[in-house]
């Protein structure tokens, strides 16, 4: 397990510093954007709203992951605590600005007596 993390953890870096060469932003803005991006297609794949706890952790575990290659020595200039701290910093704050504006100024509806559940369809109520 541990060579196929080595193997992967090589892929990304490499990966990673080619696509930074090419769309030529900072490395704090790639992150910042790989964050919203990843928030938002998870959202998509998981069809959740982006406030959902399970499409933050998502972004949550990229980004371990990529402190994780970057800890390993390969990435040039990244291989400190204090840098995989401000990446964190940077990857984390707009996804959890969403994750926690979303929950207190659009809270999902109260599931109410009228309304169906995802399985039901009011077959055991008689027709009105």
């Amino acid at each position: 397990m541990q060579d196929y993390l080595e193997q992967l953890s090589e892929y990304w870096i490499g990966y990673k510093i080619r696509l930074i060469d090419a769309v030529g932003l900072t490395n704090d803005a790639m992150h910042i954007h790989a964050s919203l991006l990843i928030l938002f297609g998870s959202a998509m794949v998981l069809r959740r709203r982006p406030d959902s706890i399970w499409c933050w952790l998502i972004v949550l575990v990229a980004e371990l992951f990529n402190e994780y290659t970057d800890l390993q020595g390969q990435a040039p200039g990244e291989a400190t605590i204090d840098a995989a701290m401000h990446d964190l910093y940077n990857t984390m704050f707009w996804p959890t600005i969403i994750l926690l504006l979303g929950r207190f100024m659009f809270p999902r509806a109260k599931k109410s007596d009228a309304t169906p559940d995802l399985l039901g369809d009011f077959a055991d109520q008689p027709l009105k």
